[in-house]
Formats: C-alpha cells, structure tokens, sequence
C-alpha cells in the first residue's frame, strides 16, 4: 500500500475541490492517504516534518498550490531537503515554473517590467494588448490596456506604483475570443480537454462568468499540446493545465489547476481515477 501527501492551503476560499476530490480518489484506490497545511512544515534535527511526520516517510507528496506568500520561500527550501522523487511536481519546477516567464516564448509577445512608464511606452507604440500580474490566478487583475490615461493608470495599479511590482503586458490575440482549449495531464497521460469560452469579457476563466463545453484537439492542436507535455514531464512537473488558443500556449498552470469538476460535469464521469492510475506505479 502505498503513501501519499497532500500539502494544501488552510484558511482560504478554494476555487476548486482538488484538495477534496484527489485525496478522496487516492484514498479509494488504496492508498494511506495525508492532508496537512501547508504551514505544517519544520525543520527537527535535520528532518523535514509535515505535522509532526517526516516527509519522505511517503511515497508520493503533492504540493498543492503555493501556501501563503509570507512563508513560501522558508517552505520551499525545507521541501528542497526531501528527495525529489518523491514529488508529483518538484520543488524547482514550483519555483521557477509556475509564473508565465519559463513558457513566454510559446505565448504571444510578451513584456515585463516593473516601471508604468516603461510598460505604456510599449502600448503607445500600436497594437492592441493584455496586462496581467506576473503569476496571477482565475483571470484576476487582467485588463485590456489601450493608448490612453485609462491604460496608464491601470498599469500603474498593476505594479502598484511605488511596490514597484512586476507586471506582464502580452500582445492581444483575437484566436481568444474563440476560446481557450484547457487539457489537463498527470504523468504522462492526458486526462481531458474542454473548451474555455469568454463570458462578458475577453476572459475565458470559468471564474469569471466564462463557460465551458465538451471539445476534442485538432490534429496540429494535439501536436502541440504533445509539445508541451513532453517540456513539462522533462521539468518534473506531473500534473498541470495547458492552456492553448489558436497557435498560441496562453498559460501551464501547474500550482493547483482546476479542471477535474468541469470535466465531470461535461463528460458524465469523475476523472480523478484516470489521476490516480497515472501514479499508480510510484507506489
């Protein structure tokens, strides 16, 4: 029988049932399932702890989504010190991967910068484009930006003036307005696509009023995606989201994606199993 952990994030409003359903579906199949906070982790005589329980005691440990900014740094270096294959993402993939600089060069243009100025120097060059938080979530402070004190002073909201935080601008590219195709993967199978539709805004994250319905990839799509999932399996990345618009990679999340209810709810049956059965050799 085989071990697992789930490290989640205590405290807050979940924007999806990973941190219910995965475990439930572990637990099913058989295995000595753990859920513990994120803030759980210490550091006793050498050993990394996760409630009292040294980490590497298990055969699998899932990271799910990054805990609370003030401790992520403090938390990552402790679960630097557990053997890395023990991971379902590993620690360096969490740190460096999951903002949108590691896959830019897939995505449409893209900037960033940390100066309001330097960003709408860009804008009043033409163009039509895209400003977003450097490794924001379910399409929060995503704005259209245009050649005008609007444009300006949203980007000035999005570095947070004198913060000085870093903002991503990313051209706008009209193949969103036809939908976001999201495929989700665990291991090296792929575990389902749906189509991500806009709802009252160019935003086709289900959070914010977009909708979603039953899609197949095309032929270039799936060599595309295929692309992608070979980059994230090489990283040690075992479970995310890839997002993908017309040419264009839109987003790997790979913190705490959801997908699995909306899959569910389209397709008439629970792919959480399909999860587990990725896994089922680490046991």
């Amino acid at each position: 029988m085989g071990r697992i952990l789930f490290l989640v994030t205590e405290g807050e409003r979940a924007h999806n049932d990973n941190h219910l359903r995965l475990p439930a579906a572990f637990r099913d199949a058989g295995w000595e399932t753990f859920v513990h906070g994120h803030d759980t982790l210490q550091l006793r005589g050498g050993t990394v702890l996760a409630a009292g329980r040294p980490v590497a005691d298990h055969d699998l440990v899932w990271v799910l989504g990054l805990g609370r900014a003030a401790t992520f740094f403090d938390r990552m270096q402790l679960l630097h010190r557990v053997p890395q294959d023990r991971f379902v993402t590993r620690i360096d993939a969490l740190m460096y991967l999951h903002a949108k600089y590691a896959w830019s060069e897939r995505m449409p243009e893209t900037h960033a910068d940390n100066d309001p100025d330097r960003l709408f120097d860009i804008v009043a060059g033409g163009g039509d484009w895209v400003a977003k938080p450097t490794a924001g979530s379910f399409g929060r402070d995503v704005e259209r930006v245009f050649p005008d004190p609007a444009g300006h002073a949203a980007l000035v909201r999005l570095t947070g003036a004198a913060e000085r935080r870093y903002c991503l601008l990313q051209r706008y590219v009209p193949e969103i307005e036809s939908g976001e195709k999201r495929t989700l993967i665990a291991g090296e199978r792929i575990v389902g696509t749906y189509l991500r539709l806009p709802g009252a805004d160019f935003r086709a994250n289900l959070s914010r009023a977009g909708r979603a319905e039953p899609t197949v990839l095309t032929a270039a799509e799936s060599r595309r995606v295929a692309a992608v999932h070979r980059e994230v399996l090489a990283a040690g990345i075992g479970f995310a989201a890839i997002d993908i618009a017309g040419p264009y990679l839109m987003e790997v999340n790979l913190a705490n994606p959801g997908g699995l209810g909306t899959l569910e709810a389209l397709y008439g049956e629970d792919p959480a199993p399909r999860v587990v059965a990725a896994f089922a050799h680490r046991r």
